[in-house]
């Protein structure tokens, strides 16, 4: 509000100024002269305002450009500074340290989160590694002059559920942005019923619609074997894969599509479709977790909600999941997180059981054999196993 003051104060009095010498001159000056010093003072103030105007609007747009992160290729590149403009290129006989390039990218935190988040997948993460050290090179090649054509950077993940197949999309698509590869780096995550249409006219406007919103980032198609059935001569899926191959070949330097499923639907889906097999460059496969990354993945997600298993109730939850690997409908890592959620409950109520008894901290956070037990799991496995072989 002060600054807000003297700017006004200041402004008043040169406009006062001003017209006391307007008001000297044209009482002491003869017309002509009076003309010619005000045609030149208004001149004057164009000059001026018009070199100010410039000035700024180059300040502004350096600083917006300084900002912003730097891209490389593609329609999204982002307008650079006159000072990045100049740049020349390295010459052949300079060296850059790769180190130095994959710091200045910043995309450790990617792989770090991946470490975090997810147990094992040791393939899938020397993929990701792989993918990341192809980008940092190509980036590194720019600055010496050497143009190659911009990588194909669609994917399939093929897998069973729980796998860690989302997970791996959303650190992609952050690793593609810090690369500069991708404008936002956001994920889009759609099926079916989001592309596909009802009837005729539906599907163009429902597919262009998540495309759009896909720009820019990833576009995470789950289940993409539903897009196509084949059985079905009213079905419009095969327009929306048409509209799919399309801007997959024509702006993949604007959007990255992954699609996921099964593997040996997946595989089917591609032989219906081979225009669509042959735009996808990575094919990711995530193998199922086994007992002792399931039972990781349990006590990592306690760990996160400050709970733990005491050494009985690990067991109990060895057991447990020994037989849910087995059963249908078994997710991995989300069979785990809703059975640990039910243990929870279990826990709290067994603990409000008694609502007298004075609780610790420890008491709060451990779970029990109880709470792993009284899952209905143990009671239909006990029953079939009684039952007589026919």
């Amino acid at each position: 509000m002060y600054g807000f003051k003297v700017q006004y104060i200041k402004m008043s009095m040169l406009l006062f100024a001003a017209l006391a010498g307007f008001t000297l001159a044209y009482y002491n000056l003869s017309r002509p002269l009076f003309l010619l010093l005000v045609i030149g003072v208004f001149v004057l103030a164009g000059s001026i305002a018009i070199g100010r105007n410039a000035w700024t609007q180059t300040d502004t747009e350096d600083a917006r450009a300084a900002m912003m992160p730097p891209r490389r290729g593609g329609k999204f590149s982002v307008k650079v500074t006159r000072r990045q403009r100049n740049q020349e290129v390295l010459p052949p006989e300079a060296t850059v340290s790769l180190a130095e390039e994959r710091r200045t990218a910043d995309i450790e935190d990617v792989f770090t989160a991946l470490d975090r988040q997810l147990v094992g997948l040791v393939p899938i993460k020397k993929k990701v590694d792989e993918i990341a050290s192809l980008l940092l090179v190509d980036r590194v090649r720019q600055r010496f002059g050497l143009q190659a054509p911009r990588p194909n950077l669609h994917m399939c993940f093929t897998g069973d559920p729980g796998t860690g197949k989302t997970t791996v999309a959303l650190q992609m698509a952050d690793l593609l942005r810090r690369l500069g590869y991708l404008e936002k780096g956001h994920l889009v995550h759609a099926m079916r019923d989001d592309l596909v249409g009802e009837f005729i006219g539906h599907t163009a406007p429902k597919t262009k619609r998540v495309l759009e919103r896909a720009m820019g980032g990833v576009l995470f198609i789950d289940e993409a074997y539903y897009l196509y059935r084949a059985g079905d001569s009213k079905d419009y899926g095969q327009e929306c894969i048409d509209i799919l191959l399309q801007v997959m070949e024509n702006d993949r330097d604007k959007l990255v599509v992954i699609l996921a499923g099964y593997r040996d639907r997946m595989d089917e889906f591609f032989e219906s479709n081979p225009g669509m097999s042959s735009r996808i460059a990575h094919h990711l496969d995530f193998a199922p977790y086994t007992l002792n990354e399931l039972l990781a993945i349990g006590n990592a997600m306690l760990d996160r909600s400050s709970y733990y298993l005491s050494p009985e109730a690990e067991l109990a939850f060895r057991d447990y999941l020994t037989i849910r690997m087995e059963q249908p409908r078994f997710a991995n890592a989300r069979s785990v997180r809703n059975e640990l959620e039910r243990s929870r409950l279990r826990h709290a109520h067994r603990l409000a059981a008694d609502l007298e008894v004075s609780r610790s901290k420890d008491d709060l956070m451990r779970i029990e054999p109880a709470d792993i037990l009284a899952s209905p799991l143990f009671a239909a496995s006990a029953l079939s196993a009684s039952l007589p072989e026919i």
